[in-house]
């Protein structure tokens, strides 16, 4: 039986198109969002 081949949408094929952008935004805000609280505490200690 032969299977249909998925159609993807718009939106899909765009994100697909990002993905490895997305994984390193994903990676890297993390860890700016941390010295970002970090320096916000030392201001306010």
């Amino acid at each position: 039986m032969a299977k249909k081949k998925y159609q993807r949408n718009w939106l899909e094929r765009k994100l697909d198109e990002y993905n490895h952008t997305m994984e390193l935004i994903r990676t890297i805000l993390p860890f700016l969002i941390l010295l970002l609280q970090i320096y916000i505490l030392t201001k306010l200690i």
